[in-house]
């Protein structure tokens, strides 16, 4: 399919903020890579914060389009959370350390809007699915107050850049580490058959118990 002159520029700006970070990334080597003369790359954005969050769009537009169509498929429930979190983090390679230094430091108003953005999808995928699904079977009840509030306050405050910069991790590593204790905690298999639920004893207490 061939792109329309402003998706060229749109494209060709990505490209560049992925190498360059959105800082960096400047309207003279845009039009060096791209072909395209800066008076034309200024006909379709007057400036290059409006590219930047025009990019910023993108990233959101393009991501609730795979999660919509995720979660309108058919299958198992399960099975679909794992395509659809295996979807998210394609995308999410996009916020490298270079581009997550500069939304920290240069653009917090354009994390503000990827923040409120991520919170609106998670609830949406947790009220349509997990919460409707586990009457079915496929997860535990729960109190969907606390679980919702505990993802999104997770996802607040450990997904973001002042975190993510500060322990050396990436966006993709960060989200999946947090979505895999929702889905499965923190405890292995072997060990959990052998542990008692939260709020029944402990061990010792049930081998003195049996004795």
């Amino acid at each position: 399919m061939v792109m329309n002159m402003k998706d060229r520029i749109l494209t060709g700006f990505r490209d560049l903020s992925v190498l360059a970070g959105f800082h960096g990334a400047t309207m003279d080597e845009l039009s060096f890579r791209t072909g395209i003369s800066k008076r034309t790359i200024y006909r379709y954005f007057k400036s290059k914060d409006e590219l930047v969050n025009a990019v910023a769009d993108d990233f959101m537009a393009q991501t609730e389009q795979h999660v919509n169509t995720v979660l309108a498929s058919e299958g198992n429930p399960v099975e679909k959370i794992g395509i659809l979190i295996s979807t998210m983090f394609q995308q999410l390679k996009f916020l490298n350390p270079l581009i997550m230094r500069d939304i920290q430091k240069y653009y917090p108003h354009i994390w503000s809007r990827i923040e409120a953005f991520r919170a609106r999808k998670i609830r949406s995928v947790i009220e349509n699915m997990l919460l409707a699904e586990s009457r079915q079977g496929y997860f535990r009840e729960t109190i969907p107050a606390v679980f919702m509030t505990a993802i999104l306050s997770s996802i607040r405050d450990v997904v973001n850049p002042a975190f993510i910069l500060e322990n050396g991790l990436t966006v993709e590593k960060t989200a999946k580490t947090v979505f895999e204790i929702f889905m499965y905690g923190i405890v292995a298999d072997e060990a959990r058959k052998n542990s008692s639920p939260l709020g029944c004893g402990n061990p010792e207490t049930r081998s003195q118990e049996s004795e």
